[in-house]
């Protein structure tokens, strides 16, 4: 049996109505000859993977300063067990 869905059904897309101007309208009218507004510069190109690191690099820099007191605290939780282990083995 089929799933049950309560979406609506999906209506299909309708293309827009073209509404042709008269030929006289468009041979009659004069061109308007307004300069082109002057274009922005373009941005440079970046390939995808560019764009992501730049990505990453905004929304995690700020995390950069956690890891490393995390990593600092890895190393000498590790240091301490192995100090421990040297410890404990020589005293039993």
């Amino acid at each position: 049996m089929a799933k049950k869905t309560n979406r609506p059904k999906a209506t299909p897309a309708r293309p827009p109505k073209i509404v042709a101007e008269p030929l006289d309208s468009v041979v009659d009218s004069p061109a308007a000859e307004t300069p082109a507004p002057p274009r922005a510069p373009r941005a440079s190109k970046q390939t995808r993977s560019q764009a992501a690191s730049e990505r990453l690099e905004d929304e995690y820099s700020y995390i950069s300063s956690d890891l490393r007191r995390v990593f600092i605290l890895a190393a000498i939780m590790f240091a301490l067990l192995i100090t421990l282990n040297i410890v404990f083995s020589l005293i039993s």
